[in-house]
């Protein structure tokens, strides 16, 4: 049985859990912000917060997401999930063909070869602008624009080594590993060749810190929508409560365009053709 896309379009529902959670993190920072961060400094350093809190929050999240995730794919059980399945296909016949095992290692090697030290790096990199114990928690509005600033510039970014990666020798030398994966799967995001997690996942999601440099806290949320979306985006699956995964979904499946994180800037550079013909056949159906 071959694969078959099943394609639907956006819709205002999809990033209902993000506004919902944001919306807890702003009211959590005017009320308890500066509290919680007063005990946590006293307890331990601005290092020790960003190496052993950030990593091991990066961490838990990414495997309390993906574990379910890779269940729900692998299994094909829960049929009022199973309906949101993107590709069609049995699991274990034509299902992803990169085995389990062989995609959690290389998972686990990016994990703690790649975003543990790249997390000393930030934490040196902020600390050498001046960031210390004493940075204040932002008003809610400030935090509101540095996420939108973060989405921006991880879109930018992304899309330009994405797009850079798709070519020839790039895609031969790093990329294919990524798509290796025709029918992805949420630990898939991190399934990666060395140089592209570093270069394709860490620095677009963190260079805006570098930039801002805003409340560590602030950064822990920026990592769990990002991990979270991340996620979501290569599960195979189209929940009406999660982000928009079909664009990226469609990336796998069709192998080229469609490359930035978001699509602000496939819209700009005519990138997503493909997807918008799915779009209007999707809409003369109706």
């Amino acid at each position: 049985m071959a694969r078959k896309f099943h394609y639907s379009p956006p819709i205002v529902s999809n990033n209902i859990l993000f506004v919902l959670l944001l919306g807890l993190f702003l009211l959590f920072m005017q009320l308890y912000g500066n509290a919680t961060w007063n005990w946590f400094m006293s307890k331990m350093s601005v290092l020790q917060f960003v190496i052993g809190i950030g990593f091991s929050f990066y961490f838990i999240v990414f495997w309390a997401l993906g574990i379910p995730y890779i269940y729900l794919t692998m299994s094909g059980k829960f049929p009022s999930l199973q309906k949101y399945k993107i590709q069609d296909s049995h699991p274990g016949r034509n299902g992803p063909k990169v085995p389990i095992s062989k995609a959690v290692k290389l998972v686990l090697f990016n994990q703690f070869a790649g975003t543990l030290p790249f997390l000393v790096i930030l934490y040196y990199l902020v600390a050498h602008f001046g960031y210390t114990e004493l940075h204040p928690v932002e008003p809610w509005y400030v935090i509101l624009l540095q996420l939108l600033a973060f989405l921006l510039v991880e879109d930018v970014l992304f899309f330009a080594v994405h797009w850079t990666m798709h070519k020839k020798w790039f895609f031969k030398k790093f990329h294919r590993v990524h798509h290796e994966y025709r029918e992805s799967i949420a630990i898939a995001t991190h399934y990666v060749h060395y140089v592209e997690h570093i270069f394709g996942n860490l620095i677009p999601v963190f260079a805006g810190i570098i930039i801002l440099q805003p409340h560590p806290f602030t950064i822990l949320f920026w990592i769990l929508v990002v991990v979270m979306n991340a996620l979501h985006t290569h599960s195979g699956y189209a929940f009406p409560w999660m982000s928009y995964s079909v664009h990226h979904d469609w990336h796998h499946y069709h192998v080229n365009g469609s490359f930035s994180a978001v699509g602000l800037m496939d819209k700009i550079f005519g990138t997503d053709k493909a997807l918008e013909k799915l779009h209007k056949e999707h809409q003369s159906q109706k």
